[in-house]
Protein backbone atom coordinates (compact mmCIF):
# COMPACT_ATOMS: atom_id res chain seq x y z
CA UNK A 1 0.00 0.00 0.00
CA UNK A 2 1.45 3.49 -0.90
CA UNK A 3 1.85 6.24 1.01
CA UNK A 4 -1.45 8.16 -0.45
CA UNK A 5 -3.67 4.75 0.35
CA UNK A 6 -1.99 4.65 3.62
CA UNK A 7 -3.10 8.48 4.64
CA UNK A 8 -6.59 7.94 3.15
CA UNK A 9 -6.74 4.75 5.23
CA UNK A 10 -5.34 6.21 8.42
CA UNK A 11 -7.79 9.02 7.65
CA UNK A 12 -10.97 6.54 7.16
CA UNK A 13 -10.38 4.52 10.34
CA UNK A 14 -9.51 7.64 12.54
CA UNK A 15 -12.71 8.84 11.63
CA UNK A 16 -14.82 5.92 12.66
CA UNK A 17 -12.63 5.75 15.92
CA UNK A 18 -13.61 9.74 16.01
CA UNK A 19 -17.23 9.03 15.48
CA UNK A 20 -17.66 6.09 17.85
CA UNK A 21 -16.06 7.63 20.77
CA UNK A 22 -17.47 11.12 20.13
CA UNK A 23 -20.59 10.15 20.20
CA UNK A 24 -20.01 8.07 23.13
CA UNK A 25 -18.59 10.61 25.58
CA UNK A 26 -21.19 13.03 24.28
CA UNK A 27 -23.92 10.25 25.88
CA UNK A 28 -22.30 10.17 28.78
CA UNK A 29 -21.64 13.80 29.39
CA UNK A 30 -25.40 13.75 29.07
CA UNK A 31 -25.69 11.38 31.64
CA UNK A 32 -23.42 12.09 34.12
CA UNK A 33 -23.84 15.64 33.74
CA UNK A 34 -27.72 15.10 35.24
CA UNK A 35 -26.18 12.26 38.16
CA UNK A 36 -23.77 14.43 39.22
CA UNK A 37 -23.64 17.66 40.26
CA UNK A 38 -21.26 21.46 38.73
CA UNK A 39 -19.18 20.56 42.01
CA UNK A 40 -18.60 17.22 41.18
CA UNK A 41 -17.29 18.39 37.64
CA UNK A 42 -15.08 21.10 39.11
CA UNK A 43 -13.36 18.83 41.22
CA UNK A 44 -12.69 16.73 38.42
CA UNK A 45 -11.38 19.83 36.34
CA UNK A 46 -9.14 20.51 39.09
CA UNK A 47 -7.90 17.08 39.51
CA UNK A 48 -7.59 17.19 35.82
CA UNK A 49 -5.24 20.08 35.54
CA UNK A 50 -3.14 18.27 37.73
CA UNK A 51 -3.14 14.75 36.26
CA UNK A 52 -2.79 16.91 32.47
CA UNK A 53 0.62 18.79 33.96
CA UNK A 54 2.30 15.45 34.86
CA UNK A 55 1.28 13.84 31.58
CA UNK A 56 3.79 16.30 29.58
CA UNK A 57 6.42 14.48 31.77
CA UNK A 58 5.05 11.22 31.69
CA UNK A 59 7.31 9.97 28.61
CA UNK A 60 10.21 12.36 28.62
CA UNK A 61 8.96 14.25 25.13
CA UNK A 62 10.50 11.27 23.61
CA UNK A 63 6.95 9.38 21.89
CA UNK A 64 6.99 12.15 19.11
CA UNK A 65 10.52 11.62 18.64
CA UNK A 66 10.07 7.75 17.33
CA UNK A 67 7.81 8.94 14.75
CA UNK A 68 10.42 11.93 14.00
CA UNK A 69 13.10 9.73 13.81
CA UNK A 70 13.32 7.15 10.72
CA UNK A 71 15.95 5.05 11.67
CA UNK A 72 15.22 3.94 15.70
CA UNK A 73 16.98 0.44 16.22
CA UNK A 74 15.43 -2.53 18.51
CA UNK A 75 17.93 -1.68 21.11
CA UNK A 76 17.17 1.55 20.73
CA UNK A 77 13.33 1.08 21.27
CA UNK A 78 14.08 -1.47 24.31
CA UNK A 79 15.93 1.18 25.78
CA UNK A 80 13.23 4.09 25.45
CA UNK A 81 10.48 1.72 26.56
CA UNK A 82 12.12 1.02 29.77
CA UNK A 83 12.83 4.36 30.26
CA UNK A 84 9.23 5.00 29.85
CA UNK A 85 7.90 3.09 32.36
CA UNK A 86 10.61 4.01 34.98
CA UNK A 87 9.71 7.97 34.15
CA UNK A 88 5.81 7.30 34.26
CA UNK A 89 6.92 5.83 38.20
CA UNK A 90 8.76 9.25 38.62
CA UNK A 91 5.57 11.12 37.54
CA UNK A 92 3.15 8.97 40.14
CA UNK A 93 5.98 9.50 43.29
CA UNK A 94 5.88 13.33 42.12
CA UNK A 95 2.20 13.69 41.78
CA UNK A 96 1.57 11.81 45.18
CA UNK A 97 4.32 13.97 46.79
CA UNK A 98 2.83 17.29 45.77
CA UNK A 99 -0.83 16.03 46.27
CA UNK A 100 -1.07 18.23 49.62
CA UNK A 101 0.19 21.34 47.44
CA UNK A 102 -2.57 20.83 45.37
CA UNK A 103 -5.04 20.85 48.21
CA UNK A 104 -3.88 23.52 50.01
CA UNK A 105 -3.50 25.94 46.58
CA UNK A 106 -7.14 24.72 45.68
CA UNK A 107 -8.54 24.77 49.56
CA UNK A 108 -10.27 21.80 48.66
CA UNK A 109 -9.63 18.75 50.92
CA UNK A 110 -11.81 16.20 49.29
CA UNK A 111 -8.87 16.41 46.25
CA UNK A 112 -6.66 14.06 48.47
CA UNK A 113 -8.01 10.66 47.89
CA UNK A 114 -8.98 11.28 44.38
CA UNK A 115 -5.72 12.51 43.46
CA UNK A 116 -3.92 9.54 44.83
CA UNK A 117 -6.31 7.18 43.04
CA UNK A 118 -5.96 9.14 39.79
CA UNK A 119 -2.23 9.26 39.92
CA UNK A 120 -2.74 5.16 39.08
CA UNK A 121 -2.57 5.87 35.56
CA UNK A 122 0.78 7.10 35.66
CA UNK A 123 1.79 3.60 36.69
CA UNK A 124 -0.61 1.81 34.17
CA UNK A 125 -0.14 3.98 30.94
CA UNK A 126 3.70 3.26 29.76
CA UNK A 127 3.07 -0.26 29.35
CA UNK A 128 1.41 0.68 26.44
CA UNK A 129 2.52 3.96 25.16
CA UNK A 130 5.31 3.16 22.90
CA UNK A 131 3.20 0.47 21.13
CA UNK A 132 0.67 3.52 20.30
CA UNK A 133 3.35 5.44 18.81
CA UNK A 134 4.49 2.63 16.46
CA UNK A 135 1.40 1.63 14.81
CA UNK A 136 0.50 5.15 14.81
CA UNK A 137 4.20 5.71 12.73
CA UNK A 138 3.39 2.53 10.92
CA UNK A 139 0.37 4.25 9.51
CA UNK A 140 -1.56 1.60 11.09
CA UNK A 141 -4.59 3.46 12.37
CA UNK A 142 -6.87 0.38 12.14
CA UNK A 143 -5.90 -0.96 14.96
CA UNK A 144 -6.07 2.22 17.29
CA UNK A 145 -9.25 2.78 15.94
CA UNK A 146 -10.60 -0.59 17.18
CA UNK A 147 -8.81 0.21 20.51
CA UNK A 148 -9.74 3.98 20.94
CA UNK A 149 -13.19 2.54 20.66
CA UNK A 150 -13.20 -0.16 23.00
CA UNK A 151 -11.75 1.96 25.16
CA UNK A 152 -14.68 4.58 25.50
CA UNK A 153 -16.87 1.89 25.62
CA UNK A 154 -15.35 0.49 29.00
CA UNK A 155 -14.81 4.39 30.22
CA UNK A 156 -18.28 5.16 29.84
CA UNK A 157 -19.87 2.10 31.07
CA UNK A 158 -18.05 1.89 34.21
CA UNK A 159 -18.67 5.98 34.81
CA UNK A 160 -22.14 5.58 33.95
CA UNK A 161 -22.47 2.53 36.65
CA UNK A 162 -20.60 4.16 39.47
CA UNK A 163 -22.55 7.05 39.25
CA UNK A 164 -25.53 5.30 39.47
CA UNK A 165 -23.82 3.74 42.10
CA UNK A 166 -24.14 7.19 44.00
CA UNK A 167 -20.63 7.86 44.12
CA UNK A 168 -20.07 11.10 42.67
CA UNK A 169 -16.96 12.12 41.38
CA UNK A 170 -15.45 8.84 41.90
CA UNK A 171 -17.33 7.61 39.00
CA UNK A 172 -15.53 10.02 36.93
CA UNK A 173 -12.19 8.97 37.87
CA UNK A 174 -12.51 5.02 37.99
CA UNK A 175 -13.62 5.42 34.10
CA UNK A 176 -10.94 6.81 33.56
CA UNK A 177 -8.44 4.00 35.01
CA UNK A 178 -10.57 1.23 33.61
CA UNK A 179 -10.23 2.81 30.28
CA UNK A 180 -6.75 2.87 30.29
CA UNK A 181 -6.34 -0.35 31.59
CA UNK A 182 -8.28 -1.74 28.89
CA UNK A 183 -6.35 0.00 26.34
CA UNK A 184 -3.05 -0.66 27.64
CA UNK A 185 -4.16 -4.58 27.77
CA UNK A 186 -4.88 -4.13 24.17
CA UNK A 187 -1.91 -2.55 23.28
CA UNK A 188 0.33 -4.93 24.45
CA UNK A 189 -1.44 -8.24 22.74
CA UNK A 190 -0.25 -5.99 19.20
CA UNK A 191 3.38 -4.09 20.54
CA UNK A 192 4.78 -7.58 22.11
CA UNK A 193 4.28 -9.33 19.26
CA UNK A 194 5.45 -7.05 16.90
CA UNK A 195 8.07 -5.44 18.72
CA UNK A 196 8.71 -7.21 21.84
CA UNK A 197 10.99 -5.40 23.96
CA UNK A 198 14.09 -6.75 25.12
CA UNK A 199 15.93 -6.43 28.86
CA UNK A 200 18.21 -3.88 27.15
CA UNK A 201 19.30 -0.46 28.48
CA UNK A 202 21.38 1.74 27.23
CA UNK A 203 22.32 5.22 27.74
CA UNK A 204 23.90 5.47 24.38
CA UNK A 205 20.34 4.13 22.91
CA UNK A 206 18.93 7.04 24.40
CA UNK A 207 21.19 10.27 23.80
CA UNK A 208 19.95 10.84 20.08
CA UNK A 209 15.91 11.34 21.75
CA UNK A 210 16.88 12.98 24.83
CA UNK A 211 17.19 16.27 23.58
CA UNK A 212 13.98 16.51 20.66
CA UNK A 213 12.45 14.96 24.11
CA UNK A 214 13.67 17.81 26.58
CA UNK A 215 12.18 20.46 24.00
CA UNK A 216 8.93 18.35 23.48
CA UNK A 217 8.69 17.90 26.94
CA UNK A 218 9.08 21.43 27.99
CA UNK A 219 7.11 22.19 25.38
CA UNK A 220 3.98 19.84 26.18
CA UNK A 221 4.08 21.37 29.79
CA UNK A 222 4.70 25.17 29.40
CA UNK A 223 1.50 24.61 26.47
CA UNK A 224 -0.46 22.65 28.79
CA UNK A 225 -0.06 24.93 31.75
CA UNK A 226 -1.42 27.92 29.22
CA UNK A 227 -4.00 26.15 27.87
CA UNK A 228 -5.44 25.23 31.58
CA UNK A 229 -4.54 28.77 33.35
CA UNK A 230 -8.58 29.43 33.03
CA UNK A 231 -9.01 26.29 35.30
CA UNK A 232 -6.18 27.33 38.09
CA UNK A 233 -7.71 30.65 38.35
CA UNK A 234 -11.52 29.85 38.57
CA UNK A 235 -10.92 26.81 40.80
CA UNK A 236 -8.75 28.80 43.16
CA UNK A 237 -10.07 32.05 43.11
CA UNK A 238 -13.75 30.97 42.58
CA UNK A 239 -14.14 27.26 43.96
CA UNK A 240 -15.66 24.13 42.62
CA UNK A 241 -19.22 24.82 41.42
CA UNK A 242 -17.74 28.10 39.17
CA UNK A 243 -15.66 25.54 37.72
CA UNK A 244 -17.93 23.11 37.02
CA UNK A 245 -19.82 25.20 34.79
CA UNK A 246 -17.22 26.70 33.06
CA UNK A 247 -15.99 22.77 32.58
CA UNK A 248 -18.94 21.98 30.89
CA UNK A 249 -18.63 24.78 28.86
CA UNK A 250 -15.01 24.79 27.71
CA UNK A 251 -15.34 20.79 27.31
CA UNK A 252 -18.12 21.18 24.77
CA UNK A 253 -16.16 23.92 22.95
CA UNK A 254 -13.50 22.11 22.82
CA UNK A 255 -14.72 18.73 22.35
CA UNK A 256 -15.03 19.07 18.58
CA UNK A 257 -11.70 19.85 17.60
CA UNK A 258 -9.91 17.77 20.55
CA UNK A 259 -12.03 14.81 18.82
CA UNK A 260 -12.07 15.43 15.18
CA UNK A 261 -8.51 17.45 15.02
CA UNK A 262 -6.56 13.83 15.31
CA UNK A 263 -8.10 12.45 12.83
CA UNK A 264 -6.24 14.63 10.40
CA UNK A 265 -3.18 15.18 12.70
CA UNK A 266 -2.51 11.76 13.88
CA UNK A 267 -1.92 11.05 10.28
CA UNK A 268 -0.50 14.19 9.15
CA UNK A 269 2.44 14.03 10.99
CA UNK A 270 4.24 11.10 10.11
CA UNK A 271 3.14 11.61 6.31
CA UNK A 272 4.54 15.15 6.78
CA UNK A 273 7.57 14.14 8.23
CA UNK A 274 8.10 11.97 5.18
CA UNK A 275 8.11 15.27 3.26
CA UNK A 276 9.79 17.62 5.70
CA UNK A 277 12.52 18.79 3.43
CA UNK A 278 10.16 19.75 0.62
CA UNK A 279 9.00 22.48 1.72
CA UNK A 280 6.49 23.28 -1.34
CA UNK A 281 5.16 19.90 -0.71
CA UNK A 282 4.67 20.75 2.81
CA UNK A 283 3.15 23.84 2.40
CA UNK A 284 0.17 22.52 0.41
CA UNK A 285 0.17 19.57 2.59
CA UNK A 286 -0.28 21.86 5.81
CA UNK A 287 -2.95 24.01 4.23
CA UNK A 288 -4.90 21.09 3.23
CA UNK A 289 -4.71 20.16 6.89
CA UNK A 290 -6.45 23.88 7.77
CA UNK A 291 -8.91 23.35 4.99
CA UNK A 292 -10.37 20.41 5.83
CA UNK A 293 -9.92 20.97 9.59
CA UNK A 294 -12.23 24.37 9.63
CA UNK A 295 -14.57 22.93 7.11
CA UNK A 296 -15.64 20.62 9.83
CA UNK A 297 -15.35 22.53 13.23
CA UNK A 298 -16.45 25.85 12.06
CA UNK A 299 -20.00 24.69 11.51
CA UNK A 300 -20.16 22.94 14.88
CA UNK A 301 -18.97 25.08 16.76
CA UNK A 302 -20.76 28.36 15.46
CA UNK A 303 -24.11 25.69 15.53
CA UNK A 304 -23.27 24.85 19.22
CA UNK A 305 -23.06 28.66 19.65
CA UNK A 306 -26.54 29.81 18.44
CA UNK A 307 -28.29 26.80 19.82
CA UNK A 308 -26.71 26.59 22.95
CA UNK A 309 -29.27 28.26 24.84
CA UNK A 310 -32.15 25.52 23.97
CA UNK A 311 -29.42 22.76 23.87
CA UNK A 312 -28.15 23.16 27.19
CA UNK A 313 -31.28 22.71 29.15
CA UNK A 314 -32.62 20.01 27.21
CA UNK A 315 -29.58 18.02 27.10
CA UNK A 316 -27.89 18.46 30.44
CA UNK A 317 -30.78 20.27 32.50
CA UNK A 318 -31.55 23.66 33.70
CA UNK A 319 -28.73 23.06 36.88
CA UNK A 320 -26.88 23.87 33.93
CA UNK A 321 -27.84 27.28 32.46
CA UNK A 322 -25.32 29.65 33.80
CA UNK A 323 -22.72 27.47 31.28
CA UNK A 324 -24.68 29.12 28.33
CA UNK A 325 -22.75 32.37 27.86
CA UNK A 326 -19.77 30.85 28.68
CA UNK A 327 -20.25 28.88 25.74
CA UNK A 328 -20.72 31.65 23.46
CA UNK A 329 -18.22 33.50 24.48
CA UNK A 330 -15.82 30.68 24.42
CA UNK A 331 -16.52 29.47 20.92
CA UNK A 332 -13.75 32.17 19.45
CA UNK A 333 -11.34 30.23 21.58
CA UNK A 334 -12.67 26.96 20.09
CA UNK A 335 -12.87 28.32 16.20
CA UNK A 336 -9.43 29.55 16.11
CA UNK A 337 -7.84 26.51 17.99
CA UNK A 338 -9.70 23.99 15.83
CA UNK A 339 -7.05 25.59 13.28
CA UNK A 340 -4.08 26.50 15.33
CA UNK A 341 -3.80 22.55 16.43
CA UNK A 342 -1.98 21.59 13.17
CA UNK A 343 0.75 23.74 14.00
CA UNK A 344 1.99 21.77 16.66
CA UNK A 345 2.42 18.53 14.04
CA UNK A 346 4.06 21.06 11.32
CA UNK A 347 6.96 21.78 14.03
CA UNK A 348 7.26 18.25 14.69
CA UNK A 349 7.75 17.36 11.22
CA UNK A 350 10.24 19.92 10.56
CA UNK A 351 12.14 18.81 14.14
CA UNK A 352 11.37 21.91 15.53
CA UNK A 353 10.50 21.19 18.97
CA UNK A 354 12.60 23.95 20.24
CA UNK A 355 10.52 26.68 18.13
CA UNK A 356 7.26 24.97 20.03
CA UNK A 357 8.74 25.10 23.12
CA UNK A 358 9.48 28.99 22.75
CA UNK A 359 6.55 29.83 21.40
CA UNK A 360 4.32 28.50 24.32
CA UNK A 361 6.44 30.17 26.92
CA UNK A 362 5.89 33.45 25.17
CA UNK A 363 2.06 32.36 25.69
CA UNK A 364 1.87 31.73 29.06
CA UNK A 365 3.98 34.89 30.19
CA UNK A 366 1.00 37.03 28.34
CA UNK A 367 -1.50 34.84 29.61
CA UNK A 368 -1.20 34.65 33.19
CA UNK A 369 -2.11 38.10 33.72
CA UNK A 370 -4.68 38.49 30.95
CA UNK A 371 -6.62 35.65 32.51
CA UNK A 372 -5.78 36.92 36.51
CA UNK A 373 -7.39 40.38 35.10
CA UNK A 374 -10.34 38.30 33.70
CA UNK A 375 -10.98 36.24 36.54
CA UNK A 376 -10.53 39.73 39.28
CA UNK A 377 -13.07 41.69 37.26
CA UNK A 378 -15.74 39.13 35.77
CA UNK A 379 -15.01 35.60 37.37
CA UNK A 380 -16.17 33.02 35.29
CA UNK A 381 -17.07 34.78 32.57
CA UNK A 382 -13.99 37.40 32.81
CA UNK A 383 -11.76 34.84 32.47
CA UNK A 384 -14.07 33.24 29.20
CA UNK A 385 -13.73 37.24 27.34
CA UNK A 386 -9.81 37.56 28.57
CA UNK A 387 -9.22 34.45 26.77
CA UNK A 388 -10.84 35.12 23.74
CA UNK A 389 -9.43 38.01 22.97
CA UNK A 390 -5.57 36.54 23.74
CA UNK A 391 -6.59 33.81 21.37
CA UNK A 392 -7.23 36.28 18.36
CA UNK A 393 -3.99 37.98 19.19
CA UNK A 394 -2.23 34.63 19.34
CA UNK A 395 -3.85 33.23 16.11
CA UNK A 396 -2.39 36.23 14.64
CA UNK A 397 1.08 36.09 15.53
CA UNK A 398 1.21 32.38 15.40
CA UNK A 399 1.30 33.23 11.41
CA UNK A 400 4.05 36.04 11.64
CA UNK A 401 6.22 33.65 14.18
CA UNK A 402 5.49 29.97 13.43
CA UNK A 403 3.59 29.51 9.78
CA UNK A 404 5.75 32.29 7.84
CA UNK A 405 9.18 30.34 9.69
CA UNK A 406 8.55 27.41 8.34
CA UNK A 407 6.69 27.59 5.06
CA UNK A 408 7.54 30.90 3.96
CA UNK A 409 5.27 33.74 3.00
CA UNK A 410 1.37 32.54 2.51
CA UNK A 411 -0.99 34.74 4.46
CA UNK A 412 -3.24 34.95 1.39
CA UNK A 413 -3.36 31.51 0.91
CA UNK A 414 -3.67 30.37 4.80
CA UNK A 415 -6.95 32.73 4.64
CA UNK A 416 -8.26 31.42 1.65
CA UNK A 417 -7.89 28.09 3.09
CA UNK A 418 -10.69 28.89 6.27
CA UNK A 419 -12.40 31.50 4.38
CA UNK A 420 -15.24 29.25 3.13
CA UNK A 421 -15.93 27.67 6.22
CA UNK A 422 -16.40 30.75 7.81
CA UNK A 423 -18.62 32.35 5.66
CA UNK A 424 -20.46 29.24 5.31
CA UNK A 425 -21.22 28.68 9.29
CA UNK A 426 -22.15 32.18 9.25
CA UNK A 427 -24.91 32.32 7.28
CA UNK A 428 -26.17 28.80 8.91
CA UNK A 429 -25.23 30.78 12.23
CA UNK A 430 -27.89 33.43 11.03
CA UNK A 431 -30.67 30.85 9.59
CA UNK A 432 -30.59 28.75 13.27
CA UNK A 433 -30.99 32.36 14.60
CA UNK A 434 -34.15 33.11 12.55
CA UNK A 435 -35.80 29.76 13.17
CA UNK A 436 -35.42 29.99 17.26
CA UNK A 437 -36.65 33.59 16.78
CA UNK A 438 -39.87 32.11 14.52
CA UNK A 439 -40.78 29.18 16.77
CA UNK A 440 -39.75 30.93 20.03
CA UNK A 441 -43.55 30.01 21.57
CA UNK A 442 -42.72 25.92 21.28
CA UNK A 443 -40.78 23.82 23.62
CA UNK A 444 -37.37 23.88 23.76
CA UNK A 445 -36.85 20.37 22.24
CA UNK A 446 -38.84 21.42 19.01
CA UNK A 447 -36.66 24.20 18.41
CA UNK A 448 -33.52 22.36 19.28
CA UNK A 449 -34.76 19.88 16.91
CA UNK A 450 -35.47 22.17 13.81
CA UNK A 451 -32.43 24.32 14.54
CA UNK A 452 -30.32 21.42 14.33
CA UNK A 453 -31.24 19.77 11.34
CA UNK A 454 -32.47 22.78 9.18
CA UNK A 455 -29.31 24.22 9.94
CA UNK A 456 -27.20 21.56 8.86
CA UNK A 457 -29.02 21.19 5.67
CA UNK A 458 -28.10 24.80 5.37
CA UNK A 459 -24.41 24.53 5.84
CA UNK A 460 -23.96 21.07 3.22
CA UNK A 461 -25.98 22.36 0.54
CA UNK A 462 -23.67 25.89 1.15
CA UNK A 463 -20.89 23.27 0.92
CA UNK A 464 -22.03 20.99 -1.80
CA UNK A 465 -22.53 24.47 -3.95
CA UNK A 466 -19.33 26.31 -3.54
CA UNK A 467 -17.05 23.67 -2.72
CA UNK A 468 -17.40 20.70 -4.87
CA UNK A 469 -13.96 19.56 -5.42
CA UNK A 470 -13.71 19.37 -1.35
CA UNK A 471 -16.92 18.17 -0.63
CA UNK A 472 -16.53 15.11 -3.20
CA UNK A 473 -12.57 13.88 -2.12
CA UNK A 474 -14.75 13.83 1.48
CA UNK A 475 -17.26 12.40 0.42
CA UNK A 476 -15.01 9.79 -1.79
CA UNK A 477 -12.92 9.54 1.43
CA UNK A 478 -16.36 8.05 3.51
CA UNK A 479 -16.57 5.38 0.83
CA UNK A 480 -12.62 4.59 0.53
CA UNK A 481 -12.65 5.80 -2.54
CA UNK A 482 -8.96 6.83 -3.64
CA UNK A 483 -8.46 10.63 -3.09
CA UNK A 484 -5.38 12.83 -1.94
CA UNK A 485 -5.25 14.36 1.62
CA UNK A 486 -1.46 15.35 1.65
CA UNK A 487 -0.04 17.29 -1.09
CA UNK A 488 1.07 15.81 -4.14
CA UNK A 489 3.63 16.23 -6.63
Amino acid sequence: MGLKEKTVSGVKWSGISMGAVTALQFATLAILARLLSPADFGLMGMIMVVIGFAQAFADMGISNAIIHRQDATKDQLSSLYWLNILAGFIVFCVVCASTPLVVEFYNEPRLTRLLYLTALVFLITPLGQQFQILLQKELKFDGLAKIEIATAVVNSTVSIGVAFAGLGVYSLICGQLAGTTVKVVLLCGIGWRNWRPSFHFAKQDVKGYIGFGLYQMGERSINYLNSNLDYLLIGSMLGARALGYYTLAYNLIIRPSTMINPVITKVAFPVLSLIQNETDKLRRGYLQVVQVLAMVNFPILMGLAVVAPVAVPVIFGDQWLPSVILIQILTIVGLLRSIGNPIGSLLLAKGRADLGFKWNLGLTVTQIPGLYLGAGLGGAVGVAIAFSVLTVLYCIFSYLVLIRTLLGPCLRDYVQSMWPALWMSAVMGAVICAIGALFQNDSRLIIFILQVFIGSAVFISLFFFNEKILFNELKSMLFNRKVVVVAEE
